[in-house]
This record gives structure tokens, C-alpha cells and sequence, in this order.
């Protein structure tokens, strides 16, 4: 290896992984407005469509076609987005693992729509209170129960949001599609910035992460303080994970 390639390699994991960090860490300031809302119940209209469609983005069912399209947008070479995709998966894999079976049962807050069925402004539409919905065996009985309460008619809300309510029945804190929003940019970023090109994705990936964030608050299935510490959880990850893939992350430019 030449002095002037191993300055450059030298310049991606010291300085540019440092500008990488002060980005992420500005960008993840934006999130603190977040403590000046309150979980939303919105109308059936676009707003309550785009919230969704967002948060969807950012879920089980989503997180992979996202991280493929921007990818895409940062390569074509099957090679590179084999380096890409792999290790993003996998820590964001095995941090939704930790997340869904030890972190939350182990915080075990419950979601703010959960607590507001279960209050007077909802008519106590789960009258057994928050503490026996969340002794249900699991998140599939959970789910039933909203089925029920839909069905008696005693709260009316849009379908989208109830079909959401009823899959969302675990806990809150933290917020695992913050996580996986912020794992997948993360990492995505931190191609961008080592390579130095494609640059104008990073508004991109740092945009979509904050309106995935928000769309958690907008549903009413999350707190800030939830949608904060998913991110800062994810972010973390990806810190630590670097190590572990530096070497595929050092030929990506």
C-alpha cells in the first residue's frame, strides 16, 4: 500500500468518521422538539395516510426495501451492496432481537394509545384497566383484545389507525422503528461520508430517519422519550459495529 492510499484510509476512520459522528449527533438534536408534542390520534385524511406509510417504511415489512432503494441510490455494483446490506441486516436484525425480547419486557412501558383506551377521555374502552391488558400472555392476545373493542363499537377512530393500534400492542420504550430507522442511516451515512461521494444523499437518509421518528408520535404509539432513546440506541450499535465491519466499510468508496 502507497503513503497517499494509506493517508486516505487513515483520513476515513479518523476524520471521517468523526465529521460522520458530529453529523449524526446534530441530526439527532432534531429530535427534541419531539418533547414539546403529545401522542396524536389523527383524522382519516393524507396526514394519517403519510404517518403511516412513513412508519411502515421504517417496520418489519418495510425496513428491507428501504435499505435496498437507498443503497441503490449509493451504488449499483452488486459487490458493494452485497457489503451494504449484509451487515446492515444483521445489527439491525439482532438489535430489534434484543430490543423486542429483552429491553422493553424488562422497561415494560406501556404505549400511550394503550393508556388513553384505558382512560375517561376513551370512554374506558378497556375498562380492565392498563395493567390486566398488559397481563395477556402475549402480543397475539393483546391483539384480540383490541379486536373486541373495536367490535363493540365503543370508540370510533379511522380503520388504518385501529388495524395499527391492534398490531402495535407491546411495549413502548424504547422505540424499535426509531432503532431501525437510525441503524439503517446510520450505517447508510457512513458509507457516504467515507467514500466522499453521492453526498447528496445524506439530507436525504437524515430527513427520512426524522419523519420515520415523528410518524411514531403522530400514530399515538410512542413518546419522545421513546423515539429518542431508539434512536440514540441505534446510533450506538452502528458506533460499535463499525469496528467489527471496518474492513468492508473501507472498500466502499
Amino acid at each position: 500500500m502507497t503513503k497517499a492510499a494509506s493517508g486516505e484510509r487513515r483520513e476515513c476512520t479518523v476524520r471521517g468518521r468523526r465529521q460522520w459522528l458530529g453529523a449524526m449527533l446534530l441530526v439527532l438534536t432534531l429530535l427534541l422538539p419531539a418533547f414539546l408534542l403529545s401522542p396524536a390520534i389523527p383524522r382519516d385524511d393524507w396526514p394519517l395516510v403519510l404517518w403511516w406509510s412513513l412508519s411502515l417504511s421504517a417496520s418489519k415489512y418495510g425496513l428491507v426495501w428501504a435499505a435496498l432503494l437507498f443503497s441503490l441510490l449509493f451504488t449499483q455494483s452488486a459487490g458493494k451492496l452485497l457489503r451494504l446490506l449484509l451487515p446492515l441486516l444483521l445489527i439491525a436484525g439482532s438489535g430489534a432481537w434484543v430490543n423486542e425480547h429483552l429491553i422493553k419486557p424488562a422497561v415494560a412501558q406501556p404505549r400511550p394509545n394503550i393508556q388513553f383506551m384505558a382512560s375517561a377521555a376513551a370512554g374506558f374502552a378497556i375498562p380492565e384497566g392498563v395493567d390486566a391488558f398488559y397481563a395477556l400472555p402475549d402480543k397475539a392476545s393483546r391483539s384480540q383484545r383490541l379486536k373486541a373493542v373495536w367490535q363493540d363499537g365503543s370508540l370510533s377512530m379511522p380503520k388504518l389507525l385501529r388495524d395499527h393500534w391492534t398490531e402495535e400492542t407491546g411495549f413502548s420504550f424504547p422505540s424499535g422503528h426509531a432503532f431501525a430507522a437510525t441503524v439503517l442511516v446510520a450505517w447508510l451515512s457512513l458509507w457516504v461520508v467515507c467514500a466522499r461521494r453521492r453526498l447528496w444523499l445524506l439530507p436525504l437518509l437524515w430527513g427520512w430517519m426524522l419523519a420515520v421518528c415523528y410518524s411514531r408520535i403522530e400514530l399515538g404509539v410512542h413518546r419522545p422519550e421513546d423515539i429518542l432513546a431508539g434512536a440514540v440506541e441505534g446510533l450506538l450499535l452502528v458506533m460499535l459495529s463499525q469496528w467489527l465491519f471496518r474492513r468492508w466499510l473501507y472498500n466502499s468508496a
